[in-house]
C-alpha cells in the first residue's frame, strides 16, 4: 500500500539517470569487457575505548576488517563483460566479478569468497523487459548508481547501516538474547543486489520525459547462491519520473528525477536450533537534479525489522578483537534517515561536493536509540572519461540521548579523511 501511495505521489509530480534501463539493457551487439579499480587511503582519528577486554569503538577503524586506523587498500577491483547474445539485440547479458578484499568477500575480515556480483540475462521480446539472474535491485539512488562515478568515497550513514544489508550466521553457540542476534557474517554484504527475476519498462511520455516502472522478486539473500529464507521471497517495487534537460548518460545525465521504492521480505535466523522468520521492510523516496554543472540530491529512507545495531567485539582479550554484527530482528524495531547532497563543477575537471546525512536507529527503544550525523566535504579531479581522483573529509557525530554509558563512548567518534583514485575500463 505504501508503494502505491508513493507511486501516485510521483506520477502527479515532476527526475537523474534511469539506472534500471541503463544497467539492465545493452545497445551494442559486441561483447564489451568493462570494470573499474579503486585504490583508497584513509585515516580515522576516533579515540579507542576498551572495557573489560572488549573494544567498544568499532567505528574507530577502517572497513572492512576493522584492524587499523590508517590504511592503504585496493577498495574495489571489478571486471566483467557485457553485450548481446543475438544479432537483433533481443537478449542482453551482464556480468561483473569482485576480487578486492572488501565487504563483498571479506566482511569484518571473514573471507567469504563471494566473488561473483552480477550475472544476468535480459530478454527484450515483449513490451515489458524481463531480467533474470543476479543483479542490482531497483531502489535507493545511492545503491543504484555506478560506484565509479560517485565523488563520495563512503556511503551515507543511513545507506551503509540500513540499506547495505549484512547477513549473519546464527546457531546455539551464538549470542542470542531474545530477538537480538550477534554473530559473524554468513557471506558478504548484499551490495544492493539479489538473485531473481525483474520486470521493467521505461515509458516515454514525450521527447524529454519518461516514466520507469520495475518489479522484482528475489531470494532476499544478497550474493548467496541459494534462498536462505525458507523459500520466502523478497519483493522490490520501484517507480521514477525523469525530465531531461540536455545530453549525458548515467550519472552525467542532465535531468530532474523523482523516484520512490519499496521492499519487503522475510529473513530466517536460528535460535536454540529453531528457525525464526522476521520481516524486513525498507522504503524511501528521493529527488536528483543535475544541470549546468550543479547537482542536487536528497533521499529519505526508512526500515522496519532486521535493524543492524552495529559491530561488537566478543573477544575478552584486550589485545585482540573478534568482530561480529548485531541484529535486532523483530519488525517493531525501526530506523530512518536521509541525506542531502550538492556538488558543483568549479571549472574544467574540478568539482566540489558536500553531503549531510542523518541516521536515527532503534527509535522504538530509548536505551538502544542512537543518532548519527555526518557532514562530508570533498574535492574531485576528473580525468578524461570516468577516471577520477577524490578527496573526502567526513565530520562524524554520534549520540545516545537516553543511554549515558553509550553516549560517553560515542563522544570518542572522530573524523575520517580519505583519498581515492578510480580507473575505469570501458
Amino acid at each position: 500500500m505504501r508503494l502505491v501511495c508513493l507511486f501516485i505521489f510521483f506520477i502527479f509530480s515532476l527526475n537523474a539517470a534511469d539506472w534500471v534501463t541503463l544497467q539492465g539493457t545493452e545497445s551494442k551487439v559486441s561483447h564489451i569487457p568493462w570494470g573499474f579499480f579503486q585504490v583508497r587511503a584513509q585515516h580515522n582519528d576516533s579515540q579507542i575505548i576498551k572495557k573489560n577486554g572488549f573494544n567498544k569503538t568499532p567505528f574507530a577503524y577502517i572497513k572492512p576488517t576493522l584492524e587499523n586506523q590508517s590504511e592503504l587498500q585496493v577498495a574495489r577491483a571489478r571486471i566483467g563483460i557485457r553485450g548481446s547474445l543475438t544479432d537483433d539485440n533481443k537478449i542482453n547479458y551482464f556480468t561483473l566479478g569482485e576480487v578486492a578484499p572488501n565487504g563483498v568477500n571479506n566482511p569484518l575480515g571473514y573471507q567469504t569468497h563471494n566473488y561473483l556480483m552480477d550475472a544476468s540475462l535480459t530478454f527484450k521480446y515483449l513490451p515489458i523487459y524481463i531480467r533474470v539472474g543476479r543483479f542490482k535491485y531497483s531502489g535507493s539512488e545511492e545503491g543504484n548508481m555506478a560506484r565509479f562515478a560517485s565523488p563520495l568515497i563512503m556511503f551515507s550513514t543511513v545507506g551503509n547501516n540500513l540499506m547495505l544489508e549484512r547477513f549473519i550466521k546464527t546457531s546455539k553457540s551464538d549470542i542470542v538474547v531474545g530477538d537480538s542476534y550477534t554473530s559473524e557474517p554468513s557471506h558478504g554484504v548484499g551490495a544492493y543486489r539479489d538473485s531473481g527475476i525483474q520486470f521493467f519498462k521505461a515509458i516515454e511520455i514525450n521527447e524529454k520525459s519518461s516514466l520507469t516502472l520495475s518489479y522484482m522478486i528475489g531470494n532476499g539473500s544478497g550474493l548467496a547462491n541459494e534462498n536462505l529464507n525458507n523459500n520466502h521471497f523478497t519483493h522490490y517495487g520501484f517507480a521514477s519520473y525523469e525530465n531531461l534537460f540536455g545530453e549525458g548518460k548515467g550519472y552525467r545525465t542532465e535531468s530532474l528525477k523523482l523516484y520512490s521504492w519499496y521492499q519487503t521480505g522475510k529473513r530466517q535466523l536460528y535460535s536454540d536450533g529453531e528457525s525464526h522468520l522476521y520481516d524486513r521492510i525498507r522504503y524511501g523516496m528521493g529527488v536528483t537534479y543535475f544541470h549546468d554543472k550543479l547537482r542536487l540530491e536528497a533521499e529519505y529512507m526508512k526500515g522496519e525489522g532486521m535493524i543492524m545495531t552495529g559491530v561488537k567485539d566478543v573477544n575478552t582479550n584486550e589485545n585482540e578483537e573478534t568482530w561480529q554484527y548485531n541484529m535486532k530482528a523483530p519488525v517493531e524495531n525501526v530506523a530512518n534517515g536521509y541525506y542531502l547532497l550538492s556538488s558543483y563543477e568549479l571549472y574544467n575537471h574540478f568539482e566540489v561536493i558536500a553531503r549531510y546525512d542523518e541516521y536515527k536507529r532503534m527509535k522504538n527503544s530509548d536505551i538502544d536509540y542512537r543518532e548519527f550525523k555526518t557532514l562530508t566535504m570533498g574535492l574531485s579531479y576528473i580525468f578524461n572519461g570516468y577516471d577520477r581522483l577524490d578527496v573526502n573529509y567526513a565530520l562524524n557525530e554520534g549520540k545516545a540521548p537516553y543511554n549515558s554509558t553509550a553516549n560517553s563512548i560515542l563522544k570518542s567518534m572522530g573524523d575520517l579523511i580519505g583519498i581515492q583514485y578510480t580507473m575505469v575500463i570501458k
